[in-house]
């Protein structure tokens, strides 16, 4: 592909993640405990999307676009843990010392993740406009957005893995299919899914200024035009 990433902003995620790691450690040296350590792991898993973003990127022009699709649908199966850890948010402690601090902890994960995932999406969508065309990528991404509100949902709620699809296949869409139809049986899960949906829209439109892969507003002219 002849557009390159830009290194200004990676750079910026090394930094970010540096200071939170940083962070955390200096948290559990003060509480004496590790019990905020979840936060690494649900950081890798949010590095996950970023990372079959990056892959799919350097085979786009190699690969058929059925190679590319198939490895675009992984990587969709994975973003939803960027953006879910927003709801890590839930686990701060009220009755802690320092609580302040470990909101804040909470909090700049919860966005360290959320910029690795739309990090990956303006790659993914930078794939799908060179592979399938602007009017598809731009699809694409809205359509990833809800689905990945879906996925919040059912990790949060329901405790499913995105590696459930491929250990538990039957299980794990029968216990979606159970909790999320009919519709009017359980009204409350649309409501979120619509609020998180929403929510990521919004700061993606808040974000069409920040520094786009190669200067190109992948995000702010594009996905909002689909003309």
């Amino acid at each position: 592909m002849k557009q390159k990433l830009p290194r200004n902003y990676l750079f910026a995620l090394v930094v970010f993640t540096a200071f939170d790691l940083l962070a955390l450690f200096i948290r559990n040296v003060y509480a004496q405990n590790n019990s905020y350590n979840f936060l690494l792991w649900n950081l890798f898993l949010a590095f996950v999307p970023l990372l079959l973003a990056w892959i799919t990127y350097y085979i786009a022009n190699k690969w058929s676009k059925g190679g590319v699709l198939l490895l675009s649908f992984l990587w969709l199966l994975f973003y939803p843990n960027a953006p879910y850890m927003i709801s890590d948010l839930i686990h701060v402690n009220d009755n802690s010392p320092i609580i302040l601090y470990e909101s804040l902890l909470l909090f700049s994960y919860a966005m360290l993740a959320l910029f690795y995932g739309f990090y990956s999406l303006k790659i993914i969508h930078l794939v799908f406009k060179f592979r399938m065309g602007k009017f598809l990528a731009n699809v694409f991404i809205w359509v990833c957005i809800v689905l990945s509100s879906v996925g919040i949902y059912l990790g949060r709620v329901l405790r499913l893995n995105s590696w459930d699809i491929f250990t538990h296949p039957v299980t794990a869409l029968q216990t979606i299919f159970d909790h999320l139809f009919p519709v009017a049986k359980n009204p409350s899960a649309y409501l979120v899914i619509v609020l998180f949906s929403f929510i990521q829209f919004i700061l993606l439109i808040m974000m069409k200024d920040f520094d786009e892969v190669e200067g190109s507003h992948l995000i702010s002219d594009e996905v909002m035009s689909t003309s």
